[in-house]
């Protein structure tokens, strides 16, 4: 049997109040951009000269609800600062494939933006995974219906990548 290797992401926000109830839920599908897949390589590979990259840290927000695209290196306007990834988690599934069934690793990736951070009066539409605090290689991008965040909500972004 010939596997073909296809990494996916899909990212859920969840937009949560004061009192912790989910008041809202978005599932996105995203766009992993050529700087991710070139990470994923260099992190397996290595690199041949310069400093080897490391692992994915921090999710970002923004306001550009353009569509992504494989040359995306950044948000298009980014809203605040990147917020470090809160927590991991790994789960093994099989995924049906013609003729039976291929074993994957879904990761999941937590970041959460509290009351006070990332609000603005114009709403957000775009978000990132990135590995580093600033600067760095983004891995994808997605865009996403219009969700208006203010100091009455915390948002939360649930990133899955399956490998």
């Amino acid at each position: 049997m010939n596997e073909k290797q296809g990494m996916s992401g899909f990212l859920t926000l969840r937009v949560s109040d004061r009192d912790g109830r989910l008041v809202y839920e978005q599932p996105c599908k995203n766009r992993i951009v050529t700087s991710g897949r070139r990470l994923v390589a260099q992190m397996f590979g290595g690199v041949s000269s310069g400093t080897p990259p490391s692992r994915v840290t921090h999710m970002a927000v923004g306001q550009d609800g353009t569509a992504p695209a494989d040359g995306d290196s950044g948000l298009r306007a980014q809203r605040g600062g990147r917020k470090p990834i809160s927590e991991v988690t790994y789960e093994e599934f099989d995924e049906p494939v013609s003729g039976g069934s291929v074993r994957r690793i879904r990761a999941r990736l937590t970041a959460e933006f509290d009351f006070g951070e990332a609000n603005g009066n114009e709403p957000l539409r775009e978000a990132g995974v990135f590995n580093a605090a600033t600067g760095g290689v983004m891995y994808n991008r997605v865009t996403f219906q219009d969700v208006t965040k203010t100091d009455a909500f915390k948002l939360t972004l649930l990133w899955d990548i399956v490998f």
